[in-house]
């Protein structure tokens, strides 16, 4: 054998041994299904303490001249722009009344009885680093959410409570079985928190849907809580139609989507706000993007390797089931 022919035979060699011990494939896959399960089970907490707070906001229909006889109603005031709030934090909820129904004393009365239910909203925010804000509403477009803030900067008067995704997904049609669910979809927050997910539930009284308590979690969390702080990892989440949740800014780099920005508020929102179609590996302009959602969501693979933009890629895959996401790792 000629000394060229032996080097470069050695050269070849070595090269596929590297490549082949960048990654512990068995070591990342495990790692990765060891983190999906960490935000399944964090999820699936939540989820149940919205059913908690169903069963305990429930008792407060039912109790409500009870509670009404200790309730400090001097707080409340009517704006004149038809809103029914508290101006001054009490170090409870802040109270919106949006004046989409005309205020009168039985919509007062529901504000003054579901008082109480602050005290869990508060326990909620400071058991759960997940939580960043806790709320009932009602289906007279009422809302008491948790921490406090000025609901009158951030709200439209007359703002149609009950057409928003936080609260028709909770209604006979869309949940038949009333039952607690994620809203899996990340939407614009109204409130004013940005890119959020959240855990809704109806509550009946009488066989009547009355209102519906929610948690949110913010996107930006996610991304900090579950995902590496590592310049070399290439993490993402996606939902079940190939939607980005959330993402590592290598991921979106290498797959050729738009920068992932929080919502700017210039504007308060009037209506259900969700990510565009380019945030999506099943739409992407590249085919070898989509063969990844191919492989991941309809194969139901949890391994798929792909060439982008010239380089062989390796990318593995773990199930979020409580939330229907997936959890993907790039692997380089």
């Amino acid at each position: 054998m000629k000394p060229i022919t032996a080097i470069l035979l050695l050269a070849v060699f070595f090269s596929s041994c590297n490549q082949s011990t960048k990654f512990d494939l068995a070591k990342e896959q495990e790692a990765l299904q060891e983190q999906a399960v960490n935000i399944n089970n964090d999820f699936q907490k939540i989820r149940m303490e919205v059913d908690s707070l169903v069963i305990k906001i429930a008792k407060l229909y039912e109790r409500q001249d009870e509670i009404l006889t200790g309730i400090d109603t001097k707080k409340y005031q009517l704006a004149g722009n038809g809103v029914f709030t508290k101006p001054v934090d009490d170090g409870g909820s802040a109270i919106f009344v949006s004046g989409f129904y005309p205020v009168n004393e039985s919509i007062k009365k529901i504000v003054y009885f579901t008082e109480p239910i602050d005290a869990d909203f508060n326990a909620l925010v400071k058991e759960y680093p997940e939580i960043v804000q806790v709320y009932y509403n009602d289906k007279h477009s009422l809302n008491r959410i948790f921490p406090f803030f000025d609901v009158l900067s951030q709200y439209e008067a007359k703002m149609d409570i009950p057409s928003f995704n936080f609260y028709y997904l909770a209604n006979a049609k869309h949940n038949p079985e009333k039952k607690s669910l994620w809203i899996n979809e990340p939407y614009v927050d109204p409130a004013g928190r940005g890119w959020m997910v959240s855990a809704i539930a109806p509550v009946y009284f009488n066989d009547s849907l009355v209102g519906v308590p929610g948690i949110d979690v913010t996107i930006n969390l996610v991304a900090k809580r579950y995902m590496p702080d590592k310049p070399e990892s290439m993490t993402m989440i996606i939902d079940n139609n190939g939607a980005i949740v959330a993402a590592q800014e290598g991921a979106i780099n290498l797959l050729s989507f738009p920068p992932l920005f929080d919502h700017k508020y210039i504007e308060t929102i009037k209506q259900d706000t969700y990510r565009k179609d380019s945030y999506n590996l099943a739409l992407s302009k590249d085919i070898n993007v989509r063969k990844i959602s191919i492989e991941i969501l309809q194969k139901k693979k949890y391994l798929a390797k792909a060439e982008i933009n010239g380089e062989q890629i390796t990318i593995i895959a773990a199930n979020i089931p409580e939330l229907n996401w997936h959890l993907l790792e790039i692997l380089r």
